[in-house]
C-alpha cells in the first residue's frame, strides 16, 4: 500500500492551508505519491501574486500534452481549508485545529471532512486499480482556493488546459452523489469616510458571541456580527470606533468585537453598519416569497461573514446568497441599488457569483456512480445540496459533474471539532475503486 490511510490523513491535517497559507506546501508532500503509482504531475496556477496558491494535477496523458483530461474523468478535490477560527472551540483536539484527534471512530481535525482527507482516498483507489489498466484519461487534481473564490478551478477553466466529459468533485456527502445544488451570489458592503469629531465619552467595548457553521446553513449557527449591529441599533447616538468579526464569507461567525462611544452629533459609521442591515432584512423579505422543497432549507440563505475595519475611515462587510434556482439573482441586486443614496460614502458591489449545478439524473456519470455505490454496497442515493462547489466550473469544461466524498457536511464542516469517520474514509476507498474499475 502507497501509505497508511489515517497515518497520512494525520500528517495532512496538520499542514495547514488555510487563509493566506495556501495549497503549495501540500501539493509539494502529496506529488511523490503521485508519481509512485505512475501519475505524471504538473503544479499549475496564477504566476504572480499569491506563491503559495497552486493546483496539482495528476494525470494519465502523455507528459508534455496540452489537454491534460481530453474527454476523460477529472478527479477534483480542494485541498484549502477556511480559518481555523477561535482555538479554545476546538475542544476536541486540544485547542488545535491542526492537530489530528482520533477518538473511537471519528478523526478529529481542520479539513478532516471538507476536504483533504477525500484526496488520499482516491489516491489509493488509484494505486489498487493500477494506472496502467484505465483506458481513459484520468486528472487526478487538489485545486487551491476553494474556499475563497474558487479560485484553483477557475483558474483551470480559463487555462483551457482540461476538458473532461466526467468530474467527481470531492466533498463532504456520505457517499452520496449531489446531482444538484444551490448557486453562489458573494457581495461586499463598503463604507468610507472622513473621521468625524470627536467625542468625550469613554469607550464601550463588547464582544459577541455567536456559534460557527457553514455559510450554506445559517440556522444551524448564530450570526455574532449581527448581534452586535443590533446591538448598536438599539443604542441611540452610539458611534462605532472599531469593529471586527467573521473570518471568511462561508462561515456564519462565531465572534465580534465592537467599540463604541456613545453621544450626541454624526455616527455616520453606525448609520452604515445599521443601514446595511436593514436593506439585508429587506432582501430577506424577498426572499421569503421563494421555496424549493428539493432543498435544505427550501429557500434562499443568506450570510454575513466578514466585518473588518482596515483603518480608521474604512468599514468592510462580506456577505452572501445561497440561491435557489426560483430567486433571481438580478432582484436581489437591485433591492441594494439605492443603498448607495442613503448612505454617503456606501457602496455596494457584486464580487462574483456561481451558478447553480443541475446535472441529469439519467446521465452516463450518475449511472457510473450509482454501478459503484451498488458494488459496495452503499444505498444508491442522488441527492441536492445546500452549499456550493465546483461542480459547476467543471460543467462550464463540458463535463458531466457529480459531488461525492466522505463524511457529514450538515453541522460539522465550517465549525470547530469538525471530523470525518474513519469507516467513511475506508468505504470511500472503496467506493471509488468501483468507480474507477468502470474505465478499465
Amino acid at each position: 500500500m502507497l501509505f497508511d490511510l489515517l497515518a497520512e490523513s494525520r500528517k495532512i491535517i496538520g499542514i495547514d492551508t488555510s487563509g493566506s497559507k495556501g495549497t503549495r506546501s501540500l501539493v509539494r508532500h502529496l506529488l511523490p505519491y503521485c508519481e509512485a503509482i505512475g501519475l505524471k504531475a504538473e503544479l499549475l496556477g496564477p504566476r504572480s501574486g499569491r506563491e503559495a496558491d497552486v493546483n496539482l494535477v495528476a494525470h494519465t496523458v502523455r507528459k508534455g500534452s496540452k489537454n491534460l483530461c481530453p474527454g476523460g474523468l477529472a478527479l477534483v478535490t480542494h485541498l484549502d481549508t477556511v480559518p481555523g477560527g477561535e482555538p479554545a472551540y476546538w475542544t476536541e483536539t486540544g485547542g488545535d485545529p491542526w492537530k489530528a484527534t482520533l477518538k473511537e471512530d471519528r478523526l478529529y481535525g481542520l479539513g478532516s471532512a471538507d476536504t483533504k482527507l477525500d484526496f488520499l482516498c482516491k489516491l489509493l483507489a488509484l494505486e489498487k486499480v493500477g494506472v496502467k489498466n484505465l483506458k481513459t484519461p484520468v486528472a487526478l487534481i487538489g485545486t487551491f482556493g476553494e474556499e475563497r473564490s474558487l479560485g484553483g478551478a477557475r483558474w483551470l477553466r480559463d487555462s483551457g488546459r482540461l476538458t473532461p466529459k466526467f468530474a467527481a468533485i470531492g466533498e463532504p456527502c456520505e457517499l452520496k452523489a449531489v446531482v444538484a445544488h444551490k448557486g453562489i451570489l458573494y457581495m461586499r458592503a463598503l463604507f468610507k469616510t472622513q473621521v468625524g469629531g470627536k467625542r468625550s465619552s469613554p469607550f464601550i467595548t463588547e464582544h459577541f458571541r455567536g456559534k460557527a457553521a457553514h455559510g450554506s446553513m445559517p440556522h444551524l449557527g448564530e450570526n455574532a456580527i449581527e448581534k452586535a449591529i443590533r446591538w448598536m441599533r438599539d443604542r441611540k447616538g452610539t458611534e462605532v470606533a472599531e469593529i471586527q468579526g467573521g473570518t471568511v464569507h462561508n462561515v456564519v461567525p462565531e465572534s465580534c468585537r465592537v467599540s463604541v462611544q456613545e453621544g450626541e452629533g454624526p455616527a455616520p459609521r453606525a448609520n452604515f453598519l445599521v443601514t446595511f442591515l436593514a436593506y439585508l432584512e429587506k432582501a430577506r423579505a424577498y426572499l421569503k416569497t421563494h421555496r424549493n422543497e428539493d432543498f435544505d432549507p427550501p429557500y434562499t440563505t443568506d450570510n454575513v461573514g466578514v466585518v473588518r475595519m482596515p483603518d480608521v475611515e474604512t468599514i468592510e462587510i462580506e456577505f452572501d446568497f445561497r440561491l435557489i434556482p426560483e430567486t433571481d439573482e438580478k432582484t436581489l441586486l437591485e433591492i441594494f441599488e439605492s443603498f448607495e443614496h442613503e448612505v454617503p460614502g456606501g457602496k455596494i458591489e457584486k464580487i462574483r457569483s456561481n451558478p447553480p449545478l443541475n446535472t441529469a439524473k439519467n446521465s452516463e456519470m450518475v449511472r457510473r456512480i450509482g454501478r459503484a455505490q451498488t458494488a459496495v454496497r452503499l444505498h444508491k442515493a442522488f441527492v441536492v445540496k445546500s452549499g456550493n462547489t465546483e461542480g459547476p466550473i467543471f460543467a462550464e469544461m463540458g463535463a458531466q459533474a457529480v459531488v461525492t466524498g466522505p463524511g457529514r457536511s450538515v453541522g460539522n464542516i465550517h465549525a470547530p471539532n469538525e471530523h470525518n469517520e474513519v469507516s467513511q474514509i475506508l468505504k470511500a476507498v472503496d467506493f471509488y475503486t468501483a468507480f474507477l474499475k468502470g474505465f478499465c
